[in-house]
């Protein structure tokens, strides 16, 4: 079983594996309220709270297939796009929107 780190830095948490996948990072900007907004930037506490919640989801379980999928298509887009201006929040968003189609789908 895979080792899971929550890290903090200057502006960001790192939810690290020791496993070798890449890390998971939640952006904060405390400093200016216009820029977090304009940029989709959590506050230190929502960025810390959202990282705590992900690395237990990581540690309790595996994600759905569906939310795989869902975050496979965003990455996907952004990179079709060239989107990498994309906010954290806003690709979680949309993740669990296709999370959400795609469980409507099923059988």
């Amino acid at each position: 079983m895979s080792t899971i780190r929550l890290i903090g830095h200057e502006a960001s948490f790192e939810v690290r594996y020791d496993d070798g996948r890449p890390s998971a990072y939640f952006y904060f900007d405390d400093e200016n309220p216009l820029r977090r907004q304009l940029q989709g930037l959590y506050t230190k506490d929502k960025a810390l709270e959202a990282a705590r919640a992900f690395a237990r989801q990581e540690r309790d379980g595996c994600p759905s297939p569906e939310l795989l999928c869902a975050w496979k298509v965003v990455e996907g887009w952004k990179q079709a796009h060239n989107l990498n201006f994309l906010s954290p929040r806003m690709a979680e968003d949309l993740a669990q929107k296709i999370e959400q189609a795609l469980l409507t789908l099923r059988p």
